[in-house]
């Protein structure tokens, strides 16, 4: 789908207009190309004099953001982040690109910072086209960024959700809830540095489209997406901390179920003991004999024995409550 807004000079205003009455350079406009198919690929290869393999290629998944100076115009490759309908959250590329004039954007997701555009009341758009395709390119980036920060607000909830449970009610699911996380956040900081370098060359002047009044700005850009490396470092050394708390939680828990079997084995295995040493029943003909166990003959061997297990439960007892294990 092809949306074209341009500015209206002698209405003072920014207008929808087709693709086919749209010519390049006549007046300031944004082309903006969501899912495109061939049909669509075609006419802006057209438009644009980008090949199609060019086109295409700019808004795969796996493309690393770039910056390509033309003779006429200009490629900017950026990412900007997607939510999809499971709530995770993707960057995706985002290919700009850039006339004296005019800003195609390309992209096949949704993205907030676009849309952020479109909803835009008319006088701010106006304001927007009026100052150029340059601040055009200022204000899709720091939209991009300004959803990354949500993101990352996002994250830091996750994370405190996380360490709430590995703390309170630690089960298997913590394991798999940090992984997915920081497999989420690996992914927004390969983003967020390929980001920078754009930033940088934009902001160095590899393109011819940007004077220098148009850059001031970028340094803004690029200390908050700087600032964004920061914060995923951090929430990543924070996962971190928190997946080792749990597995030293794991092992203390294992620690004292492993004392308390010892515990139990140790009841059963002393009487046990005892038991078994009466249950040979070894004696010598018809009379005791004093290496024969005599005790088979007395008359109190039976309570004896019972005794005798009764002491040991208590002697056991009393030790490893005095160890601390019971």
């Amino acid at each position: 789908m092809i949306t074209v807004w341009e500015l209206n000079s002698q209405k003072k205003e920014v207008v929808t207009v087709s693709l086919e009455k749209y010519q390049i350079g006549k007046t300031l406009s944004w082309v903006d190309c969501y899912k495109p198919m061939q049909k669509e690929f075609e006419a802006i290869s057209h438009k644009t004099g980008l090949p199609i393999e060019v086109l295409k290629d700019s808004i795969d998944p796996n493309t690393r953001p770039h910056v390509v100076p033309y003779d006429k115009f200009s490629l900017i490759i950026s990412r900007a982040p997607y939510r999809d309908e499971h709530g995770e959250v993707r960057p995706v590329p985002v290919a700009l690109v850039l006339f004296k004039k005019d800003v195609f954007t390309l992209h096949e997701k949704p993205i907030a910072a676009l849309e952020e555009f479109r909803s835009l009341p008319r006088g701010q758009l106006l304001m927007i086209f009026k100052k150029g395709a340059p601040y055009f390119v200022y204000r899709f980036l720091d939209a991009a960024i300004g959803e990354f920060f949500d993101v990352m607000e996002q994250v830091d909830l996750n994370i405190d959700a996380i360490e709430d449970i590995a703390v309170s009610n630690a089960n298997e699911n913590v394991t798999k809830q940090i992984f997915h996380q920081k497999r989420d956040l690996i992914h927004i900081h390969k983003a967020l540095i390929a980001n920078r370098d754009v930033i940088s060359a934009i902001e160095k002047r590899y393109l011819a489209e940007f004077k220098e009044e148009d850059l001031r700005s970028f340094r803004d850009l690029y200390h908050d997406t700087a600032q964004l490396i920061d914060l995923v470092s951090t929430s990543r050394d924070v996962l971190t901390s928190i997946l080792d708390m749990y597995l030293s939680s794991v092992s203390n828990n294992m620690n004292k179920v492993v004392k308390t079997l010892t515990a139990l084995s140790a009841f059963v295995l002393i009487p046990t003991l005892i038991a078994s040493i009466y249950g040979m029943n070894f004696h010598g003909g018809d009379g005791a004999h004093l290496w024969n166990m005599p005790e088979l003959y007395w008359e109190y061997g039976y309570l004896f024995a019972l005794g005798l297990i009764a002491l040991s439960f208590i002697a056991v007892f009393g030790w490893f409550k005095k160890k601390d294990w019971l």
